[in-house]
């Protein structure tokens, strides 16, 4: 069985610190394992990771994942150091490379990301602080959906996320990077039934990555064509991407994954904001009282 995580996604930075708390303790209550943010055009993922962890006593956070290019590598290492010292064996760090597109509305300069991230991860290594060292670092954790990146993993971290990918991916991945690494899992979630509505609801928030090219490679590696990703994805994609349903078929979607070799699911649960979406993000909200008819999940 994986461990199961639940994704913060931008609709718990909407929260104010109160709200956020009693989230955060929520989901420590029903017994998942952990909580992951975003790096987004928000809240500081790494000062969300601390307050959260301040305000629950068991639950692991992550970032899901903090891109490289918003601070430099001795940031990161500060941010790594520090959140392991305080909260041992709490903390994992996600990063990745995010893409060419949010690089540029960040202000950064894009380079592909196997040699930035390659860069990068040596910097934090050659990384030296004066302060009292953590007994345990936290693990790094990176975003890598190809080979290339799934190397560098190997190498520098500890385990890799794969985010709205088929299975099938998720399987490639295992096999690539053997049976004892961590492989997560990230994928949204729909409590509904109705398969016109949820997969509605799919493709308002999935509007932005369908369209990027390195999802495509990765879809068209495994059997998906140009014709999948026309109108917001084809059936046959958003079915393999999006885990839609009663929580018993969601709890069987999860087992695939986990079949196939993931040690962590995050699950991102959402709903339809107002009536039916319409076509984008802001059509799609976090479904959060769902997470009670999902603890099915937990074993």
């Amino acid at each position: 069985m994986p461990r199961i995580g639940v994704l913060l996604s931008q609709h718990a930075y909407d929260l104010d610190g109160k709200a956020l708390a009693a989230l955060a303790t929520k989901v420590e209550g029903l017994g998942f394992e952990s909580v992951w943010l975003l790096d987004s055009f928000s809240r500081d993922p790494f000062l969300a990771a601390s307050f959260i962890l301040g305000n629950t006593t068991t639950l692991k956070v992550g970032t899901g994942v903090a891109t490289v290019f918003s601070r430099d590598a001795m940031a990161a290492t500060q941010a790594r150091e520090t959140l392991s010292e305080y909260y041992p064996g709490r903390f994992i760090m996600g990063l990745g490379a995010s893409n060419e597109f949010i690089v540029q509305m960040r202000g950064g300069q894009w380079m592909p990301p196997v040699p930035k991230m390659t860069a990068y991860l040596e910097a934090m290594e050659a990384v030296q602080l004066s302060h009292p060292k953590p007994a345990e670092l936290a693990p790094i954790h990176l975003a890598a959906h190809a080979p290339g990146l799934q190397n560098l993993a190997l190498k520098h971290g500890q385990g890799i996320f794969t985010w709205i990918l088929p299975v099938e991916n998720v399987r490639q991945a295992r096999a690539h990077v053997g049976p004892d690494f961590e492989v997560t899992a990230n994928f949204p979630v729909i409590l509904n039934e109705d398969p016109a509505e949820a997969r509605r609801i799919a493709r308002a928030m999935l509007t932005f990555y369908i369209p990027i090219p390195y999802y495509q490679a990765a879809y068209t590696k495994i059997g998906f064509g140009p014709e999948d990703f026309e109108n917001g994805g084809s059936d046959r994609l958003i079915d393999a991407i999006v885990a839609w349903g009663s929580p018993e078929t969601i709890k069987a979607r999860v087992d695939e994954y986990a079949a196939a070799g993931a040690s962590r699911v995050i699950i991102n649960p959402i709903r339809a904001a107002q009536g039916e979406p319409v076509g984008g993000e802001r059509d799609v909200n976090a479904d959060w009282d769902g997470l009670e008819k999902l603890t099915n999940l937990l074993g």
